[in-house]
């Protein structure tokens, strides 16, 4: 991010730029930053947006290779086209060609973006390296990763934005508001946004006002119906897994994501077992450093052998599921009461 930064600071630009990582607000900001800096969005002659599939190449090349039009500069922007998955060499056999005042943006984001186990895989989701295309990218352009923010960074990030509406954020409202949302960037500004707009006038943000304004993330609440199992509160277990029904999600939903969470605690307990540190378990799993102690937490409380029996209770729920021997709400309610109480 710092080098595009300074390549806007500075007008220094390279013709090709390619984003990519986790974090899409990020992303799209650091898109429009590029696009401005070059051409501006609102030229409908020089710049041009490509996005969802992939652009006929003929169109593409024929863009490029055009003169600007009263402006220094063409910018092609390819987002979200799984073009680096594509074995197509024509655009690059294209790229050593391209003229000094044709820039292109290439901008491929994940799309997982709650599921932080599978994150660190995004890279085999988006591009093949062994194809030409993105040897040719690094090899004469430069790539930008957007790996996900830090708890602090997004602290310290939420705190201007209240602050720049001349709003305070109390520390229990905000850790409320990561357990209502995630760490997602564009859902903390899109919720963000919200309370700012609530609490307008006002000089603080409380935890009720989170409550009341805020939309909740599925996946937050299982990790806590999954923590109330682990610590055998069976009560507050089984009333976040009635929530969800209110918000009609789909039983068969919910016991795919506790299972998720059942094998992320396997996978950390074993790291720990193994005598792994914490950065070991941050690289393995692919997770920051907070999200490694709150799993830990869970585990420090559970043995081995009750979470592969728990696991191995969510396939057999499962299974009894798609035979219809089972109901789908009471199965799900009598896994939660087997390993809370």
């Amino acid at each position: 991010m710092k080098s595009i930064d300074e390549d806007i600071k500075n007008g220094k630009f390279k013709n090709i730029y390619f984003l990519i990582g986790v974090e899409r607000y990020l992303i799209r900001q650091y898109r429009n930053k590029l696009v401005k800096a070059l051409v501006g969005e609102d030229d409908g002659i020089n710049y041009k947006m490509y996005s969802a599939q992939i652009p006929d190449m003929n169109e593409l090349i024929g863009f490029l290779d055009t003169v600007p039009f009263f402006a220094e500069r063409r910018v092609a922007v390819i987002e979200d086209t799984g073009i680096f998955k594509s074995n197509d060499d024509t655009l690059a056999e294209y790229l050593p060609g391209l003229p000094d005042t044709s820039h292109i943006i290439f901008v491929e984001a994940y799309r997982g973006a709650n599921d932080r186990s599978s994150e660190k895989k995004y890279e085999q989701t988006l591009v093949d390296k062994r194809y030409k295309l993105y040897k040719a990218v690094q090899k004469q352009g430069r790539i930008i990763e957007f790996a996900r923010m830090s708890r602090g960074v997004l602290n310290k990030w939420l705190v201007k934005r209240f602050a720049d509406a001349d709003l305070n954020i109390t520390r229990n409202a905000l850790e409320c508001l990561y357990d209502y949302v995630g760490e997602d960037m564009s859902m903390l500004y899109n919720e963000s946004e919200k309370l700012i707009c609530y609490r307008l006038g006002h000089k603080a943000i409380d935890i009720d006002d989170v409550k009341a304004i805020c939309t909740r993330n599925i996946a937050n609440d299982v990790f806590e119906m999954v923590r109330a199992i682990a610590a055998k509160n069976k009560r507050k277990a089984l009333r976040l897994y009635y929530d969800l029904l209110e918000l009609r999600e789909r039983p068969m939903g919910i016991l795919f994501m506790i299972s998720r969470e059942f094998k992320l605690l396997l996978q950390i307990k074993m790291l720990k077992n193994e005598g792994a540190g914490m950065e070991k378990m941050m690289q393995v799993m692919g997770l920051p450093k907070f999200a490694v102690e709150r799993y830990l937490g869970i585990c420090a409380r559970l043995g081995l052998e009750y979470i592969r029996e728990a696991l191995n209770s969510c396939a057999d729920t499962e299974a009894l599921f798609k035979q219809g021997r089972l109901n789908d709400v009471m199965g799900v309610e009598m896994l939660i009461v087997k390993y809370s109480t």
